[in-house]
């Protein structure tokens, strides 16, 4: 009899009761699924030029020129001008500085948070809807629009977004307990992900959203604990141990609790990593991403925020996940009776929509926060239909199923493809003729000024400290006009300048006719060469 008490105690455990989450462990299977998906993201990425191409994410030039910099031995904030929390640049530049100036290492920094931010994903949706649903939401997720891209360039999105979805694997996976581990590691973590960039904060709400779910199952869960074990005080003979003991009380003070747990464990981990990186700066850090992302436009020498509204078209480029998803939307809301978690990647889905559809500007890189919950969202549709639609009581259901697989498979497979050979084909670090011509005058310069920043990193020579990042977001709060740029440059003169090969009017015109020469033309680039670094190099 004490045999099968116990057999029951581990049945509940696996299966749980009516209004509660099945658990779904981690398994063989598993294991072996998710080693599949991630040996065919890395694949994937093995076709692309990491240690060669010159530029593959739209910002990987302010990046790698913010890192130029700080191996220069600039410091953010007070000389380098900069709207991003340091631990990004602080990491790029360990490992310029210990592993060697490629940036092979900067890119495979990126592929490394993609591979845990697919583990997470695939950790998240194992847990509330098991296996089919995470083999299909990672394997969207990963040829989603622009992930191939944004996963294999030095850029902020993956590294800062990897941390704060693992923070929410480890909520969501865990159940209330005595120890607060949970909550402890996930404030950490989402600290970590603030110090790579501040929009790991919208995730803030969906955080405290899933530990009151936690919460809210955690009453039936303590009952059904509490009789297991009266059950086998009964038959164990000599048992004396209290029940009390072993099962927690919860309410709205265990919830209370978990919460401040959590948002203490945030700021510490916060500020361990701002003292780890050596920033003392918060006043600037906040003042200069504050006046980037927040505060009203002041300058609209280069357009405004309002005119980078979201683009619904996306959607409709991703109509191979975004069809499946509302099947989804609609299965998981039926589910909310039986099981709390079900609506997770709902309430995910709206969160994410509600701040960037509304949010100005947006960009092509913000979509990865949207995609990730589409995506889950999708798999359940997906999985719902397979496991309804009978082929001899439904044919014409399961022909329209095998019709939308028959083009969905070759629309992705097309998208990866195009990814995959766009980043082959772009310019490549062996065939630049301009950095062979800027090797010729680098003894003699200390600085270059560059609107394609990505050129100052592979030639080793620093933009200027005030210029290095000279975003739309900077321009348009007023922090920089045409008339300083102009200013700064006639002050520093840098050696060379590398600009974009169009007929735009540019704000440094007279210095460049004045003290510049034309050293080095294409289609692509024009560089400008300081009248004293030509007769040096002469």
């Amino acid at each position: 009899m004490p045999l099968a008490a116990f057999k029951s105690r581990g049945n509940a455990s696996r299966t749980g009761t009516a209004g509660q989450r099945s658990v779904r462990p981690f398994g063989y299977k598993s294991a072996v699924v998710l080693s599949a998906l991630l040996a065919a993201f890395i694949l994937l990425q093995s076709l692309l030029p990491l240690r060669t191409a010159i530029q593959i994410g739209g910002d990987e030039g302010f990046a790698l020129a913010k890192a130029t910099l700080c191996l220069k031995g600039f410091k953010l904030y007070t000389e380098v001008w900069n709207d991003q929390p340091p631990l990004h640049t602080f990491l790029l530049t360990q490992i310029l500085k210990h592993i060697g100036p490629s940036i092979l290492g900067p890119r495979i920094l990126t592929v490394a948070f993609a591979a845990i931010l697919l583990t997470a994903v695939f950790l998240m949706a194992l847990r509330v809807n098991g296996l089919l649903v995470a083999a299909t939401a990672t394997a969207l997720v990963i040829a989603s629009p622009g992930f191939l891209e944004l996963s294999s360039s030095c850029m902020v999105e993956i590294p800062a977004l990897a941390p704060t979805i693992v923070a929410l694997c480890l909520l969501l996976a865990s159940r209330p307990n005595r120890w607060p581990i949970a909550e402890i590691v996930s404030g950490v973590l989402f600290g970590v992900a603030l110090q790579t960039k501040f929009n790991a904060a919208i995730y803030l709400p969906l955080a405290g959203f899933i530990v009151w779910l936690r919460d809210r199952k955690a009453p039936s869960l303590n009952t059904e604990r509490a009789s297991l074990l009266r059950r086998e005080e009964k038959f164990v003979e000599g048992r004396t141990m209290d029940s009390a003991k072993f099962v927690p009380s919860f309410g709205a003070s265990s919830l209370a609790q978990s919460l401040a747990l959590f948002a203490a464990s945030v700021v510490l981990g916060f500020f361990a990593v701002g003292y780890v990186v050596g920033e003392t700066a918060y006043l600037l850090e906040f003042k200069q991403a504050w006046s980037a992302h927040v505060a009203s436009a002041k300058s609209f020498e280069y357009g405004s925020p309002e005119d980078r509204p979201f683009d619904w078209t996306i959607l409709l480029k991703n109509w191979d996940a975004t069809i499946p998803a509302l099947v989804g939307i609609v299965a998981s809301l039926r589910r909310i009776r039986t099981d709390f978690d079900a609506i997770i990647p709902s309430a995910w889905l709206t969160l994410t929509f509600v701040v960037f559809a509304t949010h100005r500007p947006w960009w092509s890189y913000y979509y990865i926060h949207d995609a990730i919950p589409l995506c889950w969202c999708a798999a359940i549709g997906f999985a719902t239909v397979a496991q309804r639609v009978n082929p001899r009581r439904s044919p014409a259901l399961f022909a329209v199923l095998v019709g939308f697989a028959l083009c969905a498979l070759p629309w992705v497979g097309s998208r990866l493809y195009l990814q995959v050979s766009g980043i082959r084909n772009s310019p490549q670090t062996y065939s630049s003729l301009v950095l062979t011509e800027v090797e010729r005058f680098k003894p003699f310069t200390q600085f270059m000024y560059t609107d394609q920043r990505v050129y100052s990193f592979h030639t080793g020579i620093p933009i200027p400290p005030k210029l290095a990042v000279l975003s739309l977001k900077r321009l348009w709060s007023g922090d920089l006009t045409n008339e300083k740029i102009a200013g700064e440059l006639a002050s520093i003169k840098p050696g060379l300048i590398l600009l974009a090969n169009d007929s735009r009017a540019l704000p440094f015109d007279d210095l460049l006719r004045s003290e510049y020469r034309l050293v080095y033309q294409d289609n692509q680039l024009r560089l400008y060469a300081q009248k004293a670094v030509i007769a040096q190099a002469n």
